[in-house]
């Protein structure tokens, strides 16, 4: 870690690290100026040397200027000059996600899962008419408050509306963690607000069941899974959850983003109304593999995918060289 405890950052004076990652190091910090408690996200000074990474950084820090929801992590950029670039983000008296669903319980009781579903689903709502998809959701980004709240946090890989196309050697646009990465952004799409909503649904089936819909001994079955494989109904892992709830996180997973809602203001209309809903409203009924991989068989599709993978790469590195030897 860069600073310790007592550095002065401009008007910012550290009180503790709070990790460090590839990409960037967090610290909490005091608004001398203020008094407020913040979290400095500073980028990794090594990265700046990809003019792609500048953009991404330009991008988040955009993204954060403009968001102002209990369910999101808010910035607190005033727009001064920096003696060097980082964000100003608001300080969260919690945990992330993943770290209180290993403290606690095997599964969730019904109505907190519930609770925190809608929490989400309201905050995407409310980042989708923004112009916002976070494109990388999971438990990891997501800050759970002392008094139960949930936040969205991290929009490192977030799109906004209209944004031009980043490539950056490191990362690509289809970024996302596998197990809760929609169908079309491992097969390379950008992703859209149905995205988001798929990513919703499997940490529901997470919360309500224990465990994920698509495991594998790595990260390329997972992603197998995505495309070609059906997740086992949440009511035959836990038949206590309601045929309604059940419902509404299958259909937010369909494997087609045209199947499933089309936005989150939808899926927060239906959480609002369960004891009504009609279980039978939306076809839940076994889906077809997606892409070319569609006509194999699971191990099949597992070895073509690492193939495009692997292709892709070797894509990639061809064009690297190419431009360092016209560069030169």
């Amino acid at each position: 870690m860069r600073h310790q405890p007592g550095d002065l950052i401009d008007h910012y004076e550290v009180i503790a690290p709070l990790g460090e990652g590839a990409y960037a190091e967090t610290y909490k910090a005091k608004d001398t100026a203020t008094g407020d408690t913040v979290v400095l996200k500073m980028p990794n000074p090594n990265l700046f040397a990809d003019p792609g990474l500048f953009q991404r950084y330009r991008r988040e820090s955009d993204i954060a200027r403009k968001l102002n929801h209990p369910g999101v992590q808010r910035g607190m950029d005033g727009g001064e000059n920096r003696s060097e670039p980082y964000l100003a983000l608001e300080y969260i008296d919690g945990d992330n996600l993943r770290r209180v669903l290993r403290e606690g319980p095997d599964v969730l009781p019904i109505a907190t899962a519930v609770d925190w579903g809608r929490q989400l689903a309201e905050a995407l709502a409310y980042l989708h008419r923004s112009g916002i998809v976070h494109r990388d959701l999971k438990p990891e980004n997501i800050l759970a408050t002392t008094d139960g709240r949930l936040k969205i946090a991290d929009f490192g890989t977030a799109m906004l509306e209209g944004a031009r196309r980043l490539t950056w050697k490191h990362l690509s646009e289809s970024l996302g963690t596998p197990d809760y990465m929609s169908p079309e952004q491992i097969q390379g799409e950008r992703g859209d607000a149905r995205s988001d909503i798929y990513a919703w649904g499997v940490m529901m089936y997470e919360l309500l069941t224990g465990q994920v819909p698509f495991r594998g001994d790595n990260w390329l079955a997972v992603m197998a899974g995505h495309l070609g494989e059906n997740p086992v109904p949440i009511r035959e892992l836990r038949p206590d959850v309601p045929p309604a709830l059940e419902a509404v996180v299958m259909h937010a997973m369909r494997r087609q983003a045209a199947h499933r809602y089309q936005t989150a203001a939808e899926l927060v209309a239906d959480l609002a109304r369960l004891d009504e809903l009609d279980p039978n409203a939306y076809d839940l009924s076994p889906e077809p593999a997606i892409g070319g991989m569609a006509s194999m068989r699971s191990e099949k599709r597992l070895w073509a995918l690492v193939a495009i993978i692997a292709v892709s790469f070797i894509g990639v590195v061809a064009v690297i060289v190419t431009l360092s030897v016209v560069l030169r």
